[in-house]
């Protein structure tokens, strides 16, 4: 099972890498990116590309914010819920 998640993964990064190439090949016109201090002269693909990279990473992180968060509190709570059970298991215990 590991080894065929690792060829879909393989196989996905491949087809990203050939559409990268591909909207970079096709799109080598040259525009100005004017960040109101900087500009810099970059082929179109080159923006496109970088455009969705940064837009991933964005979206990452704001999932990292509105999933894993949330679960890692609930956890905590869990984890300390379980401690207490087991403390007063353990009192039960050594009452007996």
């Amino acid at each position: 099972m590991l080894l065929f998640k690792r060829l879909i993964l393989f196989f996905a990064a491949i087809a990203v890498i050939g559409l990268a190439i591909t909207i970079s090949g096709f799109n080598t016109e040259i525009v100005k990116l004017n960040l109101y201090f900087f500009q810099f002269d970059l082929s179109l693909g080159f923006v496109v590309i970088s455009t969705l990279f940064i837009g991933l990473l964005i979206g990452l992180f704001m999932a990292l914010f509105s999933f894993y968060m949330p679960l890692k509190s609930q956890i905590r709570q869990l984890s300390r819920k379980n401690q207490q059970m087991q403390s007063l298991a353990r009192l039960e215990k050594s009452d007996d």
